[in-house]
């Protein structure tokens, strides 16, 4: 995305595209007080492109390393600012007021039932706090977006997480046999596929807490399962991007002008593993990267340095780099059949053992990136003995790229279990970051709050842990 800020402006004026439906955005100049709530939700959507398909996240897991500019693989930027979130949670807020005012709901009626926009849009933010205070730890929560609040109190993670669980339960108990919303870009109104998304996102959000909360984990785990979470490579859920050059794959945008990421050597070597630079021994890898020019290998660059000999270097996958509409996922089933795989590793369920849904989940992964049926099930006899939760993490690693902070968030989850990557020697901070740091927004002007927060946490830097990272 060039330019989010034009982009959310011209959407009210979108008109038609190929496979996303913006249908009746168009603003009505004879009723000018009337809430578009299907143009919220849309925005509400678009605007979290950058979650879909960061690059920072994809750096500190050592995806990608820089062509030129490594400033984000040193982790020098500590601060990073959350207000554009708390807007787009307006946003769908207002969504949600529209269809439940008494003077609005029935208007608000033309863009779907009211139920299910209430549900979409409370979906849409809990994805946005649970990707917020795992990236941030305590934030506001309660009050956020409250006019009649001053100063915001920064509310434990612990309480975002229980308050986020009741969000998701009560967002799916609300969808009716109604029409799904207009506006929705993400799952074009299905509200099948809504209810998936909750508990894919509640799945997700459980196994987080394994180690830190395992019995209110187990309790939401259940009801994931119970519910339904995606069960197939056809379910994944993503962004559709457009070949409109508004609304196309922000990696695609990327290397219009410059190319800026290339593939790392930590990675590129682990899937190479036993086999060979041309030949490797995890065959994702020949979907994942593009052999390097100058040797028709694979070869990743090494990670926090400038390289601008990148020819000898693999680049991203030309069917994402050069691909304006390649998927920006956001759940997918390898995902969560990695997810049950831990799930069944601390008995949680006895559905399936944890082996297998781990081999189900190598499986999906290969699918999901076009990997030849033979050549999938070839890789999974091969693997070493299954290692439970070391296992996992390393497969969870592998299937999650370019999910950026899917992986990062996940990777930083499983501790002495996890893909063990090694901070560059020029980085100023004690490890791979932990966290992101605070804007200096809320050190200005809510410093109060800032402060309790920081005492009950910890320093705000990179190195600090959030609250289910900590032991």
């Amino acid at each position: 995305m060039k330019n989010y800020i034009l982009i959310l402006i011209t959407l009210f004026f979108f008109q038609s595209c190929d496979n996303v439906d913006f249908e009746d955005t168009v603003i009505n100049p004879n009723e000018p007080s009337q809430v578009l709530s299907n143009a919220l939700l849309a925005a509400g959507q678009l605007s979290a492109v950058p979650i879909y398909s960061a690059t920072r996240p994809s750096l500190y897991v050592q995806y990608v390393s820089n062509e030129q500019y490594n400033d984000e693989s040193l982790y020098k930027t500590q601060r990073f600012d959350y207000s554009s979130y708390y807007g787009n949670i307006t946003n769908l807020n207002k969504v949600i007021e529209a269809n439940t005012n008494e003077s609005s709901k029935v208007s608000s009626q033309a863009y779907g039932s009211n139920n299910n926009q209430i549900a979409v849009a409370k979906l849409m933010k809990a994805y946005y706090f649970h990707f917020m205070t795992d990236n941030w730890g305590m934030i506001p929560y309660k009050t956020a977006n409250d006019i009649a609040v001053d100063f915001n109190k920064f509310d434990s993670q612990e309480e975002i997480y229980n308050l986020l669980f009741q969000e998701i339960e009560a967002a799916i108990s609300l969808i009716d046999s109604g029409d799904g919303p207009k506006g929705d870009i993400i799952l074009k109104g299905d509200m099948d596929m809504w209810k998936k998304f909750g508990y894919s996102l509640m799945m997700n959000m459980a196994v987080r807490l394994s180690k830190k909360a395992p019995a209110t984990a187990k309790t939401y785990f259940t009801k994931a399962m119970t519910g339904g979470v995606i069960s197939s490579n056809s379910e994944n859920i993503y962004f559709p991007f457009l070949k409109d050059d508004n609304y196309d794959n922000p990696w695609q945008d990327r290397f219009q002008t410059r190319s800026d990421y290339l593939l790392s050597k930590p990675f590129v070597n682990s899937l190479i593993g036993t086999g060979s630079n041309t030949n490797p021994e995890d065959p994702r890898l020949e979907k994942y990267a593009e052999k390097a020019t100058a040797t028709n290998t694979y070869n990743g660059a090494p990670y926090g340095e400038s390289n601008s000999d990148t020819k000898a270097f693999s680049f991203i996958t030309n069917e994402v780099i050069k691909n304006s509409e390649a998927k920006g996922y956001i759940f997918t089933y390898a995902q969560m059949l990695l997810n049950m795989a831990e799930a069944a590793h601390l008995n949680w369920t006895t559905a399936d053992t944890s082996e297998n849904y781990y081999k189900k989940g190598i499986k999906a992964s290969m699918e999901q990136w076009g990997v030849d049926t033979t050549a999938a099930d070839a890789y999974v006899m091969s693997r070493p003995a299954f290692n439970g939760l070391k296992s996992i993490a390393y497969q969870k690693w592998v299937a999650l790229f370019l999910q950026g902070y899917e992986a990062w968030f996940d990777w930083r989850k499983h501790g002495v279990n996890q893909v063990k990557l090694t901070k560059p020697v020029a980085a100023t901070t004690a490890g791979i970051p932990n966290r992101q740091a605070y804007p200096l927004s809320a050190i200005s002007s809510n410093k109060k709050n800032y402060d309790e927060a920081v005492s009950l946490q910890g320093k705000d830097d990179l190195d600090t842990k959030v609250w289910w990272h900590k032991n």
